[in-house]
């Protein structure tokens, strides 16, 4: 009994061992260590589609790489939004979007948020841009309140 059990944790870590090894060898295999957590809770947050962090979103807005819009009630969007940033509120989609659609197209990436996590207008906005046939459209879930709480520029005004 004893060397079945011996026997059988000698197989248990040559498998492991042989796994590890394995996938460290392989390119697409599946990261040993990785934010699983936040990772499904961002999928949860923006419906499936694409999800970026503060740092990504701040690296867009300073370098210019990526459009940010604004999916929350023009009044909000005036008390203050990221700067560069363009309101196309997702209540009033069918009358803006064809005053920002040229410059949605132009973009090179478009990011999308509201007000935090618990906002889903940034998603529904996302949803009615690909249908309108645009690409390349990812979500900030942290929203204008994570911005904020990280000490970001934020801009009062309109468009």
């Amino acid at each position: 009994m004893k060397r079945s059990l011996l026997q059988s944790i000698g197989i248990i870590i040559i498998s492991g061992a042989l796994g590890i090894g394995v996938h460290a060898f392989r390119a697409e295999g599946i990261p040993l260590m990785e934010r699983w957590q936040e990772k499904v809770l961002n999928e949860q947050l923006t419906g499936g589609f694409p999800a970026v962090s503060l740092k990504q979103v701040k690296e867009a807005y300073k370098s210019g790489a990526a459009l940010l819009v604004d999916a929350r009630d023009p009044e909000f969007f005036e008390r203050g939004h990221i700067p560069g940033a363009v309101s196309l509120p997702v209540r009033d989609f069918d009358s803006v979007f064809p005053k920002l659609e040229e410059q949605l197209r132009a973009a090179p990436r478009v990011i999308t948020y509201c007000d935090g996590a618990s906002c889903e207008m940034s998603v529904e906005l996302t949803e009615k841009l690909l249908f309108a046939g645009l690409e390349y459209i990812e979500i900030f879930t942290g929203g204008i309140q994570q911005w904020q709480g990280a000490g970001q520029p934020v801009v009062a005004g309109k468009n």
